[in-house]
């Protein structure tokens, strides 16, 4: 009898276990643990809210899923379980646009003694294949990096406004979400990838090629800025803004490049890329049920580009129609934010290779994944008339592949005389950005100072 009762316990185990791993494991999913720096479950920190969206085929944001995750008990519960059928929908749209892979922002909050702690979006990708497994990710997040806002004064704010006294939130009926106050795209924009301010009397070749020698995929970033009402800010400070670099919007097997010379009476020329750019601005909502929903003053604006423009394909190669412009460019990233790299000397008909560039901005970090920062940011604030602060224009755009180990963008620099020796500087932002650094076992987080442009800069010799 007692063996029976055994047996019996034994298989019920099993099953309560293999129900638990099932219900844990979407087939064809994700599974996103949260976790702070040190490993720690996020929700021993408190309750977590948290939101799965992508961008829709016009590069809009769409939501996936929303939900909240608590401590129960002894267990933590800090995994987000993405279903099959809702990666399924970003996986729909990346396939609609001719993406390789789809792209999932993340949003999450922490409410934690009476405060809620607004965290910078995350972001991954999804392949388009389905997977009998889930896709695991391991997110690590740092609290120090959220905006602290104080529960009581959302709420005295909203019973304010709905006749104090009368209406109490049930804390119970609380959420939090992004709305989207303004955004606009602008197509067939000439984008600057390589910009030469030729300040010598000599003729100075560049060319530039936007691809990847073997078969890998690459993309633009999406990059984010986030802190307490931004949009009345007049400079960039970097102490009250967050500048954060998300994953790729989209990525296929393109390729892109020109060259141009610049010569000596020029003074300046740009090699550029036709595409599609996009800004979104939004502000952050803290919602009661039988209140309604009210500003707790975090914004955030997104720097993209949507789509590349194709002109031809060969195979699986998709060609971005590409071109070089005498003159100085537009749109550019403004000097005030911009340092000069380490020298580089050239002499005549010695080529100067963009890499080496890569290698004195990011020495000591892992940052060449990026590439380079396009300045879409000076595109979007220059086409939007007025619509985006000032500071916006310090907003890049990086290239990559996915992989540590590859540049997205090559090329070299010429100086074709008749000086015997120029130097050729590349500029870097002078604030640093948070990019995602790409390893073979996954992506962290690491802060640099971006290259901007390529933006190069030719002058006498030392």
């Amino acid at each position: 009898m007692k063996q029976k009762v055994v047996i019996v316990l034994v298989i019920a185990t099993v099953l309560i276990f293999a129900i638990g791993y099932a219900v844990a494991t979407p087939i064809g999913g994700a599974k996103v643990l949260l976790l702070d720096e040190n490993k720690k479950p996020l929700t021993q920190y408190g309750k977590v809210y948290y939101t799965i969206w992508t961008f829709d085929e016009k590069g809009n944001i769409k939501i996936l899923q929303s939900g909240s995750l608590e401590k129960k008990f002894l267990l933590s519960d800090n995994t987000i379980k993405i279903s099959s059928t809702t990666l399924d929908k970003a996986r729909d749209i990346a396939k609609r646009i001719h993406s390789k892979t789809a792209f999932i922002g993340l949003d999450i909050w922490v409410e934690k003694d009476e405060k809620v702690y607004t965290l910078p979006p995350e972001s991954f990708e999804a392949a388009l294949d389905k997977s009998t497994l889930p896709k695991n990710i391991e997110l690590k997040v740092n609290l120090k990096e959220a905006r602290v806002t104080n529960i009581d004064q959302i709420r005295e704010n909203g019973i304010n406004i709905k006749e104090k006294g009368k209406i109490t939130p049930l804390l119970s009926g609380q959420w939090f979400e992004w709305r989207t106050i303004e955004e606009e795209s602008y197509s067939n924009v000439k984008i600057p990838v390589l910009i030469i301010h030729n300040n010598v009397w000599s003729d100075v070749f560049g060319t530039v090629d936007i691809a990847v020698e073997t078969q890998k995929y690459w993309g633009p970033d999406v990059t984010v800025a986030f802190g307490d009402q931004i949009s009345k800010k007049i400079n960039f400070d970097p102490s009250s803004i967050t500048v954060k670099v998300l994953g790729r919007s989209i990525t296929d097997y393109y390729a892109a490049g020109d060259d141009i010379t610049v010569p000596k009476t020029q003074f300046w020329g740009y090699v550029w890329i036709k595409g599609t750019v996009h800004y979104i601005y939004q502000k952050e909502y803290s919602c009661y049920t039988g209140l309604g929903c009210f500003e707790t003053g975090n914004e955030r604006y997104f720097a993209k580009i949507d789509r590349f423009t194709v002109d031809r394909v060969s195979g699986n190669v998709k060609h971005v129609e590409s071109g070089s412009t005498l003159g100085k460019p537009q749109y550019n990233f403004p000097e005030e934010w911009m340092n000069k790299s380490k020298g580089i000397n050239g002499t005549i008909n010695n080529p100067v290779s963009i890499s080496e560039f890569y290698g004195h901005i990011y020495a000591g970090t892992d940052g060449h994944s990026f590439g380079v920062g396009i300045p879409v940011g000076a595109i979007l604030k220059g086409l939007s008339g007025g619509a985006l602060p000032d500071w916006f224009d310090a907003l890049t755009i990086g290239f990559s592949t996915g992989d540590y180990s590859s540049y997205v963008m090559l090329g070299h620099l010429k100086n074709k005389g008749p000086k015997s020796q120029v130097t050729f500087y590349a500029m870097e932002s002078k604030y640093k950005v948070r990019i995602p650094i790409h390893h073979w076992y996954g992506t962290t987080y690491d802060d640099v100072n971006v290259p901007i442009g390529l933006y190069v800069e030719v002058d006498s010799a030392d």
